[in-house]
């Protein structure tokens, strides 16, 4: 029984290593024609991605709606948050994941407390995986004031987009901070 035990896990192993092996690649064919050198070739420093036709009006509407979003936020414009996140919104920030039911309820809170406050937003990149979804990079800058203390805040955003129903909806978020320079 043991010399067949030790068979079996010899012949295991034998055909894990032969299985496991690549097969040899063919060598390239030497009649074949050599490819035109004189063609350019693709950038191969841009991610390579699904070639969708879309507007330029698109990827506007998109970058319109990101900077309505956050001007949204800092007024606590409740209306418009509704409007632009997915009911399965999710977003990730610094002070955790939210919902849209508690990234509402945030804008709301915090929009008691902050005044004469911009929201400048630039820097966009929008690629569209698909007629219906589109994923959104920039930086962005808020200035103003904070219970009476002013304060300037820069991050960079990625969004996924989904047109659901003929309208644009964020359906994920990711926020990261820039931290500030500081003076010596």
């Amino acid at each position: 029984m043991k010399k067949l035990l030790g068979v079996m896990v010899v012949t295991i192993a034998a055909l894990s290593i032969t299985l496991g092996q690549t097969p040899e690649k063919p060598k390239p064919d030497q009649t074949k024609p050599v490819p035109d050198q004189t063609k350019p070739v693709p950038d191969q420093t841009k991610p390579a991605g699904e070639k969708v036709a879309t507007t330029n009006s698109a990827e506007q509407e998109l970058i319109s709606l990101d900077k309505e979003w956050g001007e949204a936020g800092l007024r606590g414009d409740t209306a418009v948050l509704e409007r632009i996140l997915a009911d399965d919104f999710i977003g990730n920030s610094p002070t955790g994941v939210a919902t849209k039911a508690q990234n509402i309820a945030e804008a709301k809170t915090n929009a008691t407390n902050i005044t004469n406050a911009t929201y400048v937003a630039d820097e966009y990149t929008v690629r569209f995986l698909d007629p219906n979804t589109a994923v959104m990079t920039h930086h962005a800058m808020e200035k103003g004031l904070n219970k009476g203390k002013e304060y300037n805040d820069q991050h960079r955003s990625i969004h996924v987009w989904v047109k659901r129903d003929g309208r644009w909806q964020v359906v994920a978020s990711q926020a990261t901070p820039i931290p500030q320079k500081s003076t010596p």
